[in-house]
């Protein structure tokens, strides 16, 4: 049996509609793509910023807890006062008040026998096997989050709760001799983290189920206490924006993930750790799936309504079919403003001109939409690059500015103070280090209060910013500490700077609080510094001295190679 003919009508119907698949097919995933990789470029780049921003957050704070104990253990309390005397029980538990996560502070004797310690626990105790007390021994150390020891049925009141953990800080003691007396340690509970994290983490993290944890050496999650079940951080290194991006951790579910290490609280101690965040691919690529929806959606409407078109057009054909033939041909090739002649001997080729008319318009207006559609996407492509831009570099700024004073942070100070040591080393010019203290700033706050406190900062950071030149830096490093940085600056004037600074603070008067003062360190760097901070810790000796020998005065030392 012969199959029947299919109409003119039915195969022109069907060439337009392959032609218009031909077409938005390759434009429809060409789009769909273009906007995924812009959009996991995008997330990639934001994720990054957070896990920098948590990384840095995370090591300040570890130098900053490891800084309390050093300093500490260098204050001539404990250089020279019986090691289980009053006055170091009563540091310790100061220090412990002033800090909401250390668990235990104590002092051990060099046989590793506690003399004093927060809450009299452990004292009399040995923790000579204790990791903390024999690395202490040897310098300042920091240890690995672990499970508390010793402590854990002293502090654990509830036995159904996770087990404590602790993260270790130690230093060890030496009388004004040199000769080891002791080691100084704290037990910072590992919530901590969680503090920390809270403060780099964005706070529609929930929301899109963005995910941050510290992995350790080993690639252990050490942070959130409750382990993702079955699921570990991958180890490859994390490339461009692309599909390579979404890694898996061990489950059926894709993650864009990013990394970053933690600087090292301590030289030649390496903790190991890192700053990992994921996002699921779903939330990343969600975006792009209503787009495709959407353009599946006009595809199917322009689908339809060129066949219409082609169906109800066929019957205004005039002209020879090869004529027609050649038209479509043309078009076919791309050429744009094609006429067809609307005579002809038959009513179906009129139809099919003017069909064949309407196709190549439809299809011009089409592909213009379209380009302006991939116009209009590049746009707001580039609108997010500019914002995301300008986020970054207002992080930058909060990262390096103390949110008090107005002064940079430490941080700030840390790459002011790499510059200028740099400089040295090359022969450009010496630079001195202040480092400024804010005499019995403790007795200010307990009697007046901690914001009359802030304020007593702010005013003071104001004075000293003011006595300054322009080229010369300040910047506030701990709670009542301030380090200036005075380039091309040798002895004699950087005196003159560190005495002018005392006397314009001493004669500032502060409502309510009246006249404050405050105790300089000084040095000047020298090209046989061995490291970028030799100069600061120097400057940091004689601030202690300065304070020690009645305070409201300036302590200064030559360079080291004088």
């Amino acid at each position: 049996m012969t199959p029947t003919p299919r109409t003119f009508r039915s195969r022109l119907a069907i060439l337009f509609g392959m032609l218009f698949v031909l077409v938005g097919l390759p434009t429809y995933l060409y789009v769909s793509k273009v906007h995924r990789d812009q959009l996991v470029a995008e997330r990639l780049q934001n994720l990054q910023g957070v896990t920098t921003s948590a990384a840095t957050v995370i090591a300040e704070n570890l130098i900053e807890r490891r800084r309390e104990i050093e300093l500490l253990a260098q204050t001539s309390t404990y250089q020279q006062s019986p090691l289980d005397s009053p006055e170091i029980r009563a540091s310790l538990e100061r220090l412990q008040r002033s800090y909401p996560h250390y668990s235990w502070i104590g002092l051990a004797d060099t046989a590793g026998q506690v003399q004093s310690a927060t809450s009299g626990h452990l004292v009399g105790q040995s923790v000579s096997k204790r990791p903390w007390f024999i690395e202490g021994r040897q310098g300042v150390f920091v240890g690995d989050v672990h499970e508390a020891v010793l402590l854990a049925k002293l502090l654990q009141t509830d036995p159904s709760a996770q087990p404590i953990r602790f993260i270790d800080f130690a230093s060890p003691v030496y009388d004004t001799q040199g000769q080891l007396r002791g080691v100084l340690a704290s037990h910072s509970h590992w919530r901590w983290a969680g503090d920390v994290l809270s403060v780099a983490t964005p706070k529609n993290a929930a929301g899109t189920q963005t995910e941050v944890f510290i992995v350790n050496k080993d690639n252990d999650i050490i942070f959130p206490e409750q382990a993702v079940e079955g699921q570990t951080p991958p180890t490859v290194e994390l490339r461009s924006a692309s599909h390579d991006a979404f890694l898996s951790w061990g489950g059926a579910t894709l993650y864009l993930t990013t990394m970053a290490d933690v600087a090292d609280p301590v030289a030649g101690t390496p903790l190991g750790w890192k700053v990992v965040v994921r996002q699921p691919m779903d939330i990343v690529l969600s975006s792009v799936r209503h787009l495709q929806a959407a353009l599946l959606l006009i595809m199917g409407g322009g689908a339809l309504a060129f066949l219409i078109l082609a169906w109800l057009g066929a019957g205004y054909i005039s002209r020879p079919l090869a004529r027609l033939t050649n038209i479509a041909r043309r078009i076919e090739k791309g050429e744009e403003n094609v006429r067809f002649p609307v005579h002809g001997k038959t009513l179906e080729l009129k139809r099919l001109s003017g069909a064949l008319s309407g196709m190549a318009n439809t299809l011009l207006e089409r592909r213009r939409a379209l380009e302006q559609l991939n116009t209009e996407l590049e746009g707001r492509v580039a609108q997010r690059t500019a914002q995301l831009m300008a986020a970054n570099e207002e992080l930058r700024t909060l990262v390096r500015r103390d949110a008090l004073t107005g002064l940079p942070n430490r941080f700030a100070a840390n790459e002011r103070i790499k510059e200028a040591y740099a400089d040295v080393r090359r022969g450009v010019a010496p630079y001195a280090v202040l480092m400024v203290d804010i005499d019995h700033f403790k007795h200010i706050n307990d009697s007046w209060g901690h914001a009359q406190g802030d304020a007593v900062l702010t005013r003071v950071a104001g004075v000293i910013l003011h006595t300054l030149r322009e080229t010369d830096f300040v910047a506030r490093v701990g709670g009542e500490e301030f380090v200036v940085v005075l380039p091309r600056t040798g002895p004699a004037q950087a005196l003159q700077v560190a005495e002018k600074i005392r006397v314009a603070v001493a004669d500032t008067p502060i409502e309510p609080v009246g006249h404050v003062t405050v105790s300089v360190g000084l040095t000047v760097a020298s090209p046989s510094d061995e490291a970028e901070d030799s100069a600061v810790r120097r400057a940091d000796m004689l601030l202690y001295k300065a304070k020690q020998d009645g305070r409201n005065q300036v302590a200064s030392a030559p360079p080291a190679n004088d």
